[in-house]
């Protein structure tokens, strides 16, 4: 096999022959083929958790190659573990070898299988750690149910609450049974196919069909392990200049994921409604399919309690005191627009400012800064259009108006030698009067 890294005397070096050195990870089709002959889901989840792990910068190696804390295989960590644990995830025992092999081979499996699931355990409890807010309980609780019962669930809720934040760390605690998709502002099903299948792990590449890479979704999600979630589910719905097409993707995930019993939760906003509601007059498209399919709508509440935005500013701002994170968790729970997205930029505002006086580490001083310089989305208040008086339009000789006469009175206001008419209840958004 000719290397990657070479090429013949005299010709250019290209890009994409070091690019091919890249590791990929383990295609979460293939993986799905080898689950499916395990019938116990216990047993199928370490399985699944490696195949998570593969995708990872670097791929198992610099994982596997940790000091690890279970005392059973710190010994174990040989060269031929990172072998065996990718034949675990693909290779089946043939039927037909000896009883030889067989043993052999389910000796090696046994050992194999014991170490991805003291691993997969391991992770779940390193990331089970942060803050845990009431929509954080939610949410979690929406997912158990959707993954447990394999249906679809809604969790509903306000925009900067904290519902991606929760969704990604739900996923990345699942230990590879729960995988989070942000659906893309497109029309186009190559880009919504492609983004779910960079979350399975399936290939993804440009020179796939959006055909190709869906037929690859749907068999790693119509085996059921896996819980989909998707994000900004109002972008399934079409959008831009679409707005008379049927919702093809919300239609594509009912018939061939939620039919096929896979679990799915949607994180939606008023937004959602709202498309709902404009597809179905302007299209004539009927809802009831999809709500009947719905098994579970988690309403998450508007306002977060000041106890849990106390805990989220001492978990993003370390460095503050007592004080500063309760002037902190005040602003978000003034401004109920950003909320938690604007205490976020606060702390990103002091730490931008400790950095401009070479400081490694913000201080309550930079916070208090931060605030009263007003410029982050906290203090931000949308100008209102101005507004001015109507009346009748007054035609008048040019000779009789001054340059500098305002009659607003009679319905015409000159500005130098520039004249607006306006009528009775007009709004001429940034004029100052």
């Amino acid at each position: 096999m000719s290397n990657t890294r070479t090429a013949k005397p005299g010709t250019p070096p290209r890009q994409e022959r070091f690019a091919s050195s890249y590791q990929s990870g383990l295609l979460a089709n293939l993986v799905a083929k080898r689950c499916a002959q395990i019938e116990d889901a216990s047993e199928r989840a370490p399985i699944l958790f490696l195949q998570m792990l593969s995708w990872k910068p670097g791929g198992l190696a610099p994982h596997l190659r940790e000091i690890f804390p279970v005392q059973d295989f710190k010994n174990e960590l040989d060269e031929d573990l990172e072998k065996e644990l990718f034949e675990l995830c693909l290779d089946s025992y043939p039927e037909w070898v000896d009883d030889l092999i067989s043993q052999k081979w389910n000796a090696s499996f046994d050992r194999t299988w014991k170490f991805a699931a003291a691993y997969r355990k391991l992770w779940i409890e390193n990331h089970s750690g942060g803050v845990e807010t009431v929509i954080g309980r939610q949410v979690a609780e929406a997912f158990d149910y959707a993954r447990e019962t394999r249906s679809l669930v809604l969790v509903d809720g306000v925009p900067r609450i904290g519902k991606t934040f929760s969704a990604r760390a739900y996923c990345e605690r699942s230990g590879g049974l729960a995988r989070y998709v942000q659906v893309p502002f497109s029309n186009d099903d190559t880009t919504f196919f492609r983004a779910i299948a960079r979350a399975l792990g399936v290939s993804s590449s440009l020179q796939l069909k959006a055909l190709e890479i869906r037929a690859r979704v749907e068999e790693v999600l119509q085996s059921g392990d896996l819980l989909l979630v998707l994000d900004e589910a109002a972008w399934l719905f079409p959008q831009t200049g679409r707005h008379y097409s049927l919702p093809s993707r919300l239609n594509w995930l009912l018939t061939a994921v939620v039919n096929f019993g896979a679990p799915v939760a949607l994180i939606t906003t008023p937004q959602f409604h709202t498309s709902q509601r404009r597809i179905e007059t302007q299209t004539g498209w009927t809802s009831e399919q999809f709500i009947g399919r719905i098994g579970h709508i988690e309403r998450l509440p508007s306002v977060l309690p000041i106890q849990d935005l106390i805990a989220v500013a001492r978990a993003i701002f370390p460095e503050g005191d007592k004080q500063t994170w309760q002037a902190l968790a005040g602003c978000a729970d003034m401004n109920q627009q950003t909320k938690l997205a604007g205490m976020d930029a606060l702390v990103k505002r002091a730490r931008w400012l400790a950095g401009q006086q070479d400081r490694a580490e913000a201080t309550p001083a930079d916070l208090r800064r931060a605030m009263r310089e007003g410029g982050s989305p906290v203090a931000f208040k949308p100008a209102k259009p101005a507004t001015i008086r109507e009346s009748r339009i007054v035609r008048q000789p040019r000779a009789a108006m001054s340059p500098a006469r305002r009659d607003t009175g009679a319905g015409v206001t000159r500005i130098g030698e520039r004249r607006i008419f306006t009528e009775q209840g007009a709004t001429v958004p940034g004029l100052v009067q």
